[in-house]
């Protein structure tokens, strides 16, 4: 079913143009998906979203969005656990940081004890010729690293667990 409707973003007018997993913006086309835990895929590329009313907080940027013809979207978790990046394992709250899909690890920006905030990037993972920055979704301690750069991974394969953590010791 095709939505068209108007945003406005920081003041900003589009034209928008929603059918199923592509959005249309004044007439670019991107493949859209909500993965997990306020995880959105945009053409491949992970971003961390949080809505709280008007305002959209993108990779830790607040944004305040008004929508006209379309009711509000609500951002939140409706992939299964393991998928496109990010997931929760309800024993011990420990979260597993996924390959979205099947690629090669290019940068490890963290090391094992490293304390991260929600947001941080922890790797980059290239897949179809894309560099995709996969973050923390919490604040976090990166408990295991599991690969190495240079290493070609499969979809949904551990890359780097997270435990939860006291992120004000980091200062």
């Amino acid at each position: 079913m095709r939505q068209e409707f108007t945003i406005v973003l920081d003041g900003n007018e589009y034209a928008v143009a929603a059918d199923q997993k592509t959005i249309t913006v004044n007439g670019r086309p991107f493949e859209v998906e909500v993965s997990a835990e306020d995880i959105v895929l945009v053409d491949g590329i992970a971003y961390y979203v949080l809505v709280d009313g008007p305002t959209f907080t993108v990779d830790r940027t607040d944004h305040t969005v008004e929508i006209e013809g379309l009711a509000p979207p609500r951002i939140a978790s409706t992939a299964p656990e393991h998928e496109h990046g990010v997931a929760h394992e309800s024993q011990g709250d420990v979260d597993e940081i996924v390959a979205i899909m099947p690629g090669k690890v290019v940068r490890m920006l963290v090391q094992a004890g490293q304390i991260v905030q929600a947001g941080d990037p922890l790797c980059v993972l290239e897949a179809m010729k894309m560099e995709n920055e996969l973050r923390a979704v919490r604040d976090s301690v990166v408990t295991t690293i599991h690969v190495n750069p240079g290493e070609t991974v499969e979809k949904n394969q551990r890359l780097i667990t997270l435990s939860p953590g006291d992120s004000s010791a980091s200062d």
